[in-house]
């Protein structure tokens, strides 16, 4: 399978640049999707230099929304058989009404690559397609409600888009919204392929590239990197009630999706562990000397208690299984790793 053609959307993307470093070192052919070339040449410029002997090309789609978004990148690349989606917001902060910024975009573009698979890639063998733990967690719930609730991997997210509020309504409502609407689309049309979903928890971890580190972290670091603007405290920092993956492990699942048999139909949600602000401020305080005096101490040793008594809990140890096991990278790493690069670059005031 490794001389394989992957198309993977939205390669500009946080996880997607993981997913793509991936499969070019398990020698696999990538095609992927930019919504500009300006936003993609610095990305394919690194690539080049790390796989020399790698086969990447870049197609531009500027707008993944619109019915035919990737009709033409197939006709282009009738040998692409795997496709990874990934393309879709994450970001917060939009200009635009909520439905614009996320419904649509998440929903017409699942449906849109799902239809020109059908139309003109009927080589396709398998699809796998990033959701999100928000499609199956209700983020409004709180205190009891969460803690005692497990997540798994059958469990989906009761937000209407009626009940969306803000933002981070929005995000989570359009995850499940473009889910359930891959899921109808398969059912409804019985295509050849396998179609499996990602979900993956928060992100955390460092980019593929030291030289394309950005002053504005993505999404999921910024959230991580919150707990450096907390006021001077000694009290436990409760913050960030989570659990968390790291990238690359979060890639590697990407890859499995379609590599293991077993989870070529799957809804792959896992995690590494549960995450707490104050846990976050340990393992900073612990290894970052120079921000010493710079970002809050909390209470150190309320870590644990707080993990357990906040964190929502996760049983995703079927998918595990079936991935044959798994050694995830711990929270530790994946936070040294991700200020390790962005301190080598830009500084906390």
């Amino acid at each position: 399978m490794a001389n394989s053609t992957v198309l993977v959307t939205g390669g500009t993307g946080f996880i997607a640049q993981h997913v793509i470093d991936k499969l070019l070192a398990k020698k696999y052919k990538v095609v992927s999707t930019a919504r500009s070339e300006a936003k993609y040449a610095p990305l394919l410029k690194n690539f080049q230099k790390k796989y020399p002997d790698g086969a990447l090309t870049y197609e531009v789609v500027p707008e993944i929304s619109v019915d035919d978004a990737f009709d033409e990148v197939f006709k282009k690349h009738p040998e692409i058989t795997i496709v990874l989606h990934t393309a879709s917001p994450a970001s917060f902060g939009y200009d635009l009404p909520l439905k614009d910024a996320y419904l649509k975009p998440a929903v017409n573009g699942t449906l849109s690559i799902l239809k020109g698979i059908k139309e003109y890639a009927p080589q396709v063998t398998n699809v796998v397609i990033t959701s999100s733990v928000v499609a199956m967690m209700d983020l409004r719930s709180s205190g009891e409600n969460r803690t005692n609730t497990t997540v798994t991997n059958d469990m989906w997210n009761p937000i209407t888009w009626d009940e969306v509020e803000n933002p981070m309504d929005a995000y989570a409502a359009s995850k499940k919204y473009a889910e359930k609407a891959a899921r109808k689309f398969y059912e409804d049309e019985k295509p050849s392929y396998k179609l499996a979903t990602v979900n993956p928890p928060l992100v955390v971890g460092p980019q593929v590239f030291d030289d394309l580190v950005a002053q504005e972290m993505n999404s999921s670091n910024e959230i991580v990197s919150m707990v450096t603007k907390l006021p001077p405290s000694t009290e436990p920092q409760a913050t960030l009630p989570s659990f968390t993956i790291d990238v690359r492990d979060i890639a590697e699942f990407h890859v499995l999706a379609f590599e293991k048999e077993k989870l070529a139909d799957e809804r792959i949600a896992v995690a590494a562990s549960a995450c707490i602000g104050q846990k976050v401020l340990n393992i900073l305080n612990d290894n970052f000397p120079e921000l010493n005096g710079k970002i809050c101490k909390g209470d150190y040793a309320s870590a644990d208690k707080l993990e357990e008594d906040m964190c929502p809990k996760f049983d995703f140890d079927s998918i595990v299984e079936k991935a044959g096991g798994y050694d995830f990278i711990p929270l530790e790493t994946s936070v040294i790793d991700l200020f390790k690069q962005y301190l080598a670059k830009y500084s906390f005031s």
